[in-house]
């Protein structure tokens, strides 16, 4: 008998594309929420609810379908064109990249990927659905008991549920699994930053098992 997935489920406090980033059919999570980074594995899933200011809404699940570690993200040339890969490799060190889109104010190196990406493990899913601005509130009334443990949800995230909670996500997962894979719609907000790097050659890109690769 397969083990029951796992559901990481955290509050957004913005949505501007990117974290996580869809980009070109597939969603990524590479900045921010580190320690969900580290832990799921392939089958999880990730729900990302809104915070406060974002209404509380649904923005997107996604279930884990690569994992890239030690840096593998920020140095393959498919990637780089992707809006959320920030970093590059100089000399072993991790430094963000000229015009990157996000965290230019502030040094997010540590948190996001490490001083010599030793934290820099990036999920990647081809089975997602992601909401954005559309994102509703539809879960609150129908899931009372994911909706209530979500009130209660403040920083970092829940992956330990209690049974009713799992089997509202499992329901919920179920009820939006129904809808088109890989749906994308626009982020809630407007990135603040310029992108500069988004024009650069993209090598064409698979999946093997068990993680996401070049040709």
């Amino acid at each position: 008998m397969s083990k029951a997935p796992d559901f990481y489920v955290y509050k957004l406090t913005s949505d501007v594309g990117g974290a996580p980033c869809v980009h070109r059919k597939t969603l990524s999570l590479a900045i921010c929420k580190p320690r969900i980074r580290k832990s799921a594995q392939l089958g999880s899933f990730i729900v990302g609810i809104g915070g406060n200011k974002l209404g509380l809404r649904l923005i997107y699940i996604a279930r884990v379908t690569g994992k890239l570690i030690d840096g593998l993200y920020y140095g393959a040339r498919c990637f780089a064109g992707r809006p959320d890969c920030i970093y590059e490799d100089v000399c072993g060190a991790a430094r963000l990249r000229p015009g990157a889109r996000f965290h230019q104010r502030g040094d997010q190196i540590k948190r996001d990927v490490g001083a010599h990406f030793e934290n820099s493990e990036v999920l990647l899913s081809d089975d997602f659905r992601y909401f954005g601005g559309k994102g509703t509130t539809h879960y609150q009334d129908s899931y009372p008991n994911l909706y209530a443990m979500i009130q209660d949800l403040e920083r970092g995230h829940r992956r330990n549920h209690k049974p009713v909670v799992y089997d509202d996500l499992r329901k919920l997962r179920d009820e939006i699994w129904k809808l088109p894979r890989n749906l994308a719609e626009k982020p809630s907000q407007e990135a603040k930053n310029q992108l500069l790097n988004d024009d650069g050659p993209i090598a064409k890109c698979c999946r093997k098992a068990p993680t996401v690769w070049c040709d």
